[in-house]
């Protein structure tokens, strides 16, 4: 027995031995996985000397003096910083992460190899002009000048999976742009839930329960902006099937005001996308300077140009359109001629899987052993998906030449005809106190039988400059009045936060900077605004229930982080719209649960209120119990998880905004690669912070990605914030160093009146030369 005692300790001591040794090889390799940032580096593909300085944030200013060189070192900087970002994207559109991560990923490779997005990539690449092509290969070069230089340790998740990047290709950027689209499109796979939710409460409350966009709701564009008349006929909505799931969490918010609104009397825009939350970041970023020549703002990790951001005499902003670019067709398949092609996805630690993918002349063939089409075909059936994301001829790459050159709003608009997808709402300012708005995109139009006959003509899109109100803005709301001669899309939504943005941009006599960044953190709700009076009438049954009733009476709609009102609001919506519409979908209830602000916006109207009746019982219930009795859940549900009292409680506590790692998030690891931090709002405040019922908790996972505020009266004051931090490595200082800043609504400047020569304080400049 001593022996083997003996034995087994020594084994583990061997164990503990080599697990030290193995966690310090690791964190040793990780710590070599940070990326230089001083000093020279001598690059194969460079041209000539270039820098790249980078301030106490991390944010990269480049100063080149050729456009091969200025994209090649936005290449060095992006494959320094987010090289394992970039590889998951462009493998996510070719389906190929199941090379990298194994069977985990078997679903999504399959779908992106059946919808052909990386195939589309590649081939749209041809298509661009030669200005481009020339970039997204200087680019490509830069990239690969990193991961190919000698002693290059990559971010750490590669040695996690004990792999290295592959070199990149100029395609693989066109690769990044598709999925950026794919993520920001319409989704046509919501209409076999639509079929489900007909079949459930039947047409009639089914367009009740996926409410139309409000009558007395903003539209970004009126009559005289699009020079329309009231004779001009308008087109009939289609069914608004992607709001079946709820309100899509991808959104934005911009807005611009002429000079005539503010205190400089010089334009200001403001924007702030609402993406996922992720590690790192969405956006990274970066000044690209060449002589006089510059852009600086937010680039996608894989991509050379400037997204989001301005030049030396304009600046611009994107908020989604959500425009209907896909539809779904059935079809017997008998009658459908299709071309079939192999495609074998290889599945690191696992059996690597054939496929074919069958195509007719609308687009592939969905195999519902991949696809959930639910009950859309019968035996013998196919599904067809028909969409612009696989489009070969797809420009949109060419948008950073165009942003670069853009003086004018003309010239703006001129440099958007090869812009393709996803559709966006862009506004516009420039030195010249013009302001404009312009949403371009390929956007198809339909004949009576839903059948793809051409798109949009670009001069037909929306399209105005110097509106008589003196600002646009948008927040995914529906933006062309209803005698706008082409559909768009009928899911319309944001009308929440467009609410509240025209409310404080005309309420404020003269706007500047601070009053912008007040707007961008704006924690007050409008919809819960709607609730209070609801709130205040109605009827529970506790005494517990009657204090919080007391509570949210008196109050101001305001979600702030610090207070404890957001929280029992939001726990009450849940409540109040389980209660609302769980007896009506029965058993499906949870695929359909969500916010649904529309729908309940009408409930708190009135038009509605039949929907509080509990179809279950003999009685007729009203909002007003439903409304009490959801109170008491509260109390009942505070009672139970927490020993606080009602005043110390805070919406922060349980509403944190969380950057989640794509990767490891949901492993031991995670702790390490993903963070959170406390916010307010929700999903209907312009500080959006989007939370799903379901999830069982208050994390949020979609929110204002970055925010920006341009400033013509002095341009080089402008503010820019973004988070979690600029690196995406997790050893990095500047992987999350932003988060606190960024959830407490503070910015940075992002100036362009420095060079390399005289950079400002706590800089690091990296000279890069010809090797």
């Amino acid at each position: 027995m001593k022996t083997l005692l003996k034995w087994l300790a020594r084994v583990l001591l061997v164990l503990v031995v080599l697990a030290i040794v193995t966690g310090g090889y690791i964190y040793l390799r990780f710590g070599q996985s940070l990326p230089q940032t001083s000093g020279e580096m001598q690059l194969s593909g460079l041209q000539s000397e270039t820098s790249i300085v980078r301030d106490k944030y991390g944010i990269a200013h480049i100063f080149a003096s050729s456009n091969h060189d200025l994209f090649f070192t936005m290449g060095v900087a992006h494959a320094q910083d987010r090289m394992f970002q970039m590889d998951l994207s462009r493998r996510a559109a070719h389906g190929r992460l199941s090379e990298l991560v194994g069977s985990l990923t078997l679903r999504t490779d399959v779908q992106m190899r059946v919808l052909g997005l990386g195939e589309a990539a590649d081939e749209s690449f041809k298509h661009f002009n030669r200005k481009t092509q020339d970039a997204f290969q200087a680019y490509a070069k830069g990239v690969n000048s990193i991961i190919a230089a000698k002693g290059y340790v990559p971010p750490p998740e590669y040695t996690l999976l004990m792999t290295r990047p592959e070199p990149w290709r100029a395609q693989d950027s066109a690769a990044v742009l598709k999925m950026m689209a794919f993520g920001l499109s319409g989704d046509a796979l919501q209409e076999p839930k639509l079929a489900k939710l007909l079949e459930i409460i039947g047409k009639e409350k089914a367009a009740q329960f996926l409410a139309p966009y409000p009558d007395d709701a903003p539209v970004t564009l009126s009559e005289n902006d699009l020079g329309l008349s009231q004779d001009s006929m308008p087109v009939t909505d289609e069914p608004d099937y992607s709001a079946v799931g709820g309100e899509p969490p991808k959104g934005s918010n911009n807005w611009v005001v002429s000079g005539g609104l503010t205190a400089s009397g010089k334009p200001l825009l403001a924007n702030d996308p609402h993406l996922l939350l992720s590690t790192p970041g969405v956006w990274y970023f970066a000044r690209m300077q060449m002589h006089d020549a510059m852009m600086l703002g937010a680039t996608i990790p894989g991509t050379p140009f400037v997204t989001l951001g301005r030049n030396a005499t304009a600046a611009w902003g994107f908020t989604n359109t959500g425009p209907d670019t896909s539809d779904l067709f059935v079809y017997d398949k008998s009658d459908v001629v299709t071309t079939d092609t192999k495609s074998l996805i290889k599945v690191r630690w696992g059996k690597d899987l054939p496929i074919t993918i069958s195509r007719n002349e609308q687009g592939p063939v969905l195999d519902p052993n991949w696809f959930d089409l639910g009950d859309m075909a019968k035996d013998g059936e196919v599904v067809v998906i028909q969409s612009t994301l696989d489009d070969w001829d797809d420009t949109t790459g060419e948008l950073g030449v165009a942003l670069m050159d853009a003086e004018t709003f003309p010239d703006f608009v001129a440099g958007l005809q090869s812009y393709k997808m996803p559709q966006q709402n862009m506004v516009f300012a420039d030195a010249n106190d013009n302001i404009g708005f312009i949403a371009p995109a390929r956007v198809p139009v339909r004949d009576e039988s839903g059948n793809w006959i051409s798109e949009i003509p670009f001069d037909e899109l929306p399209v105005s400059s110097n509106s008589e109100r003196q600002y646009y803005a948008s927040a995914n709301n529906k933006i062309v009045p209803d005698s706008y001669p082409h559909f768009i899309t009928s899911s319309w939504y944001g009308f929440h936060r467009v609410r509240r943005i025209v409310e404080l941009i005309e309420q404020t006599e003269l706007h500047d900077k601070r009053s912008f960044s007040r707007m961008q953190m704006d924690t007050v709700s409008d919809l819960a605004r709607l609730a209070i009076p609801l709130i205040a009438s109605s009827e529970p049954q506790t005494s517990a229930g009657k204090e919080l009733r007391l509570l949210l009476g008196g109050w101001d709609g305001n979600l702030a982080a610090d207070r404890p009102e957001g929280l029992i609001y939001s726990m009450w919506m849940r409540n109040f719209t389980k209660g609302l519409y769980s007896d009506d979908l029965g058993d499906d209830f949870e695929q359909f649960w969500a916010a649904r602000r529309e729908f309940v916006d009408g409930v708190f109207a009135g038009q509605y209120a039949a929907w509080c009746d509990d179809i279950r019982t003999n009685e007729m219930e009203s909002c007003q119990q439903v409304a009490g009795i959801s109170l008491d859940q509260v109390a009942q549900q505070l009672a139970d998880t927490s020993k606080s009292a009602i005043q110390q409680l805070q919406w922060g506590e349980r509403h944190q905004a969380k950057f989640a790692h794509p990767l490891f998030d949901n492993t031991p690891l995670g702790r390490f690669f993903s963070v959170k931090v406390p916010v307010g709002g929700d999903a209907s405040t312009i500080n959006v912070a989007h939370t799903d019922y379901n999830s069982g908790n208050f994390d949020v996972l979609w929110g204002a990605s970055m925010r920006a505020i341009y400033d013509f009266s002095d341009i080089d004051s402008s503010l820019f914030m973004h988070a979690p931090g600029q690196s995406g490595n997790v050893m990095s200082p500047h992987y999350s160093d932003l988060l606190q800043a960024w959830a407490d609504g503070e910015f940075f400047e992002i100036r362009s009146d420095w060079t390399e020569l005289s950079p400002p304080p706590n800089s690091q400049t990296l000279t890069l030369k010809p090797q």
